[in-house]
């Protein structure tokens, strides 16, 4: 509601434009923090799995570390399970419980990240690829072998990478999130 006074002291009310602005601004602001949480937690289930099916040829080849521990297959579940959640966020969208849920599984993806890069850098590093003993022949399977398993590994840690800055976004969009909800509750009680 906008009030305005004229030289001849006529008051005119009439409609506030700038408060119609703001309400339409904040509206198209929430809908875009919920679209950007949803194609968030897409990549998070996307890069998930696609951790999960690229280690699949590596249990097919000589244990190493990241096959002893299943990296690939514990850091892509906590991706799903974040992600999945993140995509749901849009029915939940006040529901303070659940916007903390979806933080604190983002921050534990995060966590998992960690000691996932740790492992496949540690594993790269103590596996080299091994030389070709007869190149003249073309007999290099092992060559060939240890230099797909290094590619493999390498494409995990770049995943893990990626998915750990998502997941660090994410935290801080649901965080704004739940600060500016808390706001609120606290005005309506």
């Amino acid at each position: 509601m906008a009030v305005s006074i004229s030289t001849d002291l006529s008051v005119t009310v009439g409609d506030d434009v700038v408060a119609d602005k703001l309400a339409k601004k904040q509206s198209l602001l929430n809908s875009i923090e919920k679209n950007e949480c949803k194609a968030l937690g897409v990549s998070q289930v996307m890069l998930g799995l696609l951790i999960m099916m690229d280690s699949i040829t590596l249990l097919f080849s000589d244990t190493t570390e990241v096959v002893t521990f299943g990296v690939p297959l514990w850091t892509g579940l906590v991706f799903v399970t974040a992600g999945s959640l993140a995509t749901m966020i849009e029915k939940y969208t006040y529901n303070r419980n659940y916007i903390c849920c979806c933080i604190n599984t983002s921050a534990v993806a995060i966590v998992v990240a960690a000691p996932a890069l740790i492992i496949y850098f540690t594993d790269i590093a103590r596996n080299p690829v091994e030389d070709c003993v007869h190149p003249e022949t073309e007999e290099c399977h092992m060559h060939y072998s240890t230099l797909s398993r290094r590619v493999v590994k390498t494409t995990l840690a770049i995943y893990t990478l990626i998915h750990a800055i998502i997941s660090t976004i994410l935290t801080y969009i649901l965080h704004r999130a739940r600060k500016q909800l808390d706001h609120y509750t606290t005005i309506n009680n």
